[in-house]
């Protein structure tokens, strides 16, 4: 069987040229008047649409299934940023305590009387609700060198001081307990006083300062060292505005002093040893107005027992 050849024939060439002209005739009608053909080219349009939905469906299932794929890749990644940042958000919190608590640690060291004295770091696990008692027990006992009547302080601050032991714990009665005195003085005038405790949030007592005396608002009391016990020059209380008051004909002043402890924020406090071969500090002797009181706290009594053979956890 012979092959035809259809590009030679008479009649092929007849139908192409008259498809080429009319294209171009139609190109030229469209170029002078767009108008004219816009039926046409929108009839053309709606028969070939289908053929074109059907070229172009590989394409969209692919484009469609792909973003449907993005989008559940991008929700399970949101949320494990969402976890993540809660979990950054946490350890930002903790770090910020810990901060925060070694700045205080840090400031605290700082004020550590370490010339003088062995001290070290102690906790306080529970402090008593009672707002006439001041009481606190520490994370330290006699296993680390403590022992009854040792002073305690907070910064540089006097704290309080022991009075009961156990081999795991100790129990500390804070300046504002209301059976608790401490000698002391007028940093600014050298007067001497008692430093009466009356309850937790309470402004303490100062006692026994005549009516002639000359303490004023913000005058602070330190420590005197009479009786031994707590060393002396550590403050203790500052006179709070207005709190000074001479009432006629009475024979004492009445002062009212904020202990410089903050003893409703205050966790950490020191321990406090005088170093071995340290002699014990001289008390002040300025002449005071009044003589010293026999009625101190029976804790206060006797000699001091800040030195202490066993001085083990001191820095």
């Amino acid at each position: 069987m012979n092959d035809v050849n259809y590009h030679s024939t008479p009649g092929f060439s007849f139908r192409f040229m008259v498809l080429v002209l009319s294209a171009l005739m139609l190109m030229a009608v469209d170029y002078r008047n767009p108008d004219a053909l816009r039926p046409v080219r929108t009839a053309a349009l709606m028969l070939v649409y289908p053929l074109l939905v059907s070229v172009d469906s590989p394409h969209r299932f692919y484009s469609t299934s792909g973003f449907f794929a993005s989008q559940s890749t991008l929700a399970m990644e949101n949320t494990a940023l969402k976890e993540q940042i809660q979990l950054y958000a946490a350890q930002q919190r903790i770090i910020s305590s810990v901060q925060q608590e070694n700045t205080h640690l840090r400031a605290m060291l700082k004020a550590a009387p370490s010339a003088s004295y062995n001290f070290t770091l102690a906790e306080t696990l529970e402090a008593a609700n009672d707002r006439v008692r001041g009481l606190a027990v520490l994370d330290k006992g006699s296993n680390n060198g403590v022992h009854e009547s040792q002073v305690v302080l907070s910064g540089e601050n006097i704290y309080g001081q022991i009075i009961e032991v156990t081999p795991f714990s100790s129990k500390v009665i804070q300046l504002v307990d209301r059976s608790h005195t401490i000698p002391v003085r007028n940093q600014r005038t050298g007067e001497r006083a008692l430093a009466s405790g009356m309850g937790r949030g309470l402004a303490m007592e100062i006692k026994n300062l005549p009516s002639n005396s000359d303490v004023k608002d913000g005058d602070i009391f330190v420590s005197s060292g009479l009786g031994g016990l707590f060393p002396p020059d550590f403050p203790v209380a500052k006179v709070i505005p207005q709190g000074v008051e001479f009432k006629p004909g009475a024979a004492f002043a009445t002062v009212k002093a904020l202990p410089l402890v903050n003893y409703e924020a205050t966790r950490d406090v020191l321990l406090i040893w005088r170093k071995p071969g340290v002699p014990d500090p001289e008390p002040h002797i300025e002449a005071a107005a009044t003589p010293p009181a026999k009625d101190t706290d029976t804790k206060e009594a006797g000699t001091s027992k800040l030195a202490h053979p066993k001085q083990e956890g001191s820095h």
